[in-house]
């Protein structure tokens, strides 16, 4: 093969490992923010719950069903955002 055709042929594989790359970081971005706000409206929920347990207007129990934790670990998450 001439050398000009090894040349295209090494262009485009590293052109397309280029490409390759781009697109799975742009899938990881989208994932990671998918991720992230799923997370912070469990943690807005949770938060919302905690305080009205703290206001005495919902019971622990129902909070914890709501969110679908045990009564020990929606106690566990109210420690963690600062409640009780």
């Amino acid at each position: 093969m001439c050398k000009a055709l090894e040349d295209i042929k090494k262009y485009e594989l590293e052109k397309g490992v280029r490409d390759g790359i781009k697109q799975g970081r742009e899938e990881g971005r989208k994932q990671g923010v998918r991720q992230g706000r799923k997370q912070g409206e469990k943690l807005g929920a949770i938060k919302m719950l905690c305080s009205l347990v703290s206001d005495g207007l919902l019971k622990p129990e129902e909070a914890a069903r709501r969110v679908n934790l045990s009564l020990r670990a929606f106690g566990m998450e109210m420690k963690k955002v600062g409640y009780r």
